[in-house]
């Protein structure tokens, strides 16, 4: 902390909030990205997932998104991601409360799953001998 004063006074008040501002976002991308890896490993293998944390992770992966947008277009601070980390743990809560929002949040943890290895044992299947053909002739006679 008392480094981070120093730079202030150092550099001036305007590069020491634009370098908090790239530590914020880069935080928030790096964040993100360590929330989606650690999912994933726990949906491959077993564990138990948290919905709403999810959720909240895909609000604030938008927030991200759309920060990246504004700041580009309006030259706004990436410091408004504090903030919106905060409201994207409410809005993800909120997005569970409606059909379509589970239904969204289900399909990208599915995504987010993948589809299993190849290499991996494949569950057997339990359709019986014979063709379908042959026992529906049997229940005929």
């Amino acid at each position: 902390m008392h480094a981070l004063f120093q730079l202030v006074i150092a550099r001036g008040r305007g590069e020491a909030v634009e370098i908090i501002s790239t530590v914020v976002f880069v935080l928030a991308i790096l964040w993100v990205l360590c929330q989606l890896v650690v999912t994933r490993r726990k949906l491959r293998t077993g564990q138990v997932v948290i919905p709403p944390l999810f959720a909240a992770m895909l609000v604030f992966l938008v927030c991200i998104l759309v920060c990246i947008l504004v700041v580009a277009a309006l030259g706004a601070s990436p410091l408004h991601l504090l903030w919106l980390f905060l409201l994207s743990f409410v809005l993800g809560l909120a997005l569970l409360l409606f059909p379509p929002g589970v239904k969204l949040t289900l399909a990208c943890l599915g995504l987010l799953a993948g589809l299993p290895s190849l290499d991996g044992p494949q569950p057997t299947s339990r359709r019986r001998a014979g063709s379908i053909a042959q026992r529906h002739r049997r229940h005929r006679h």
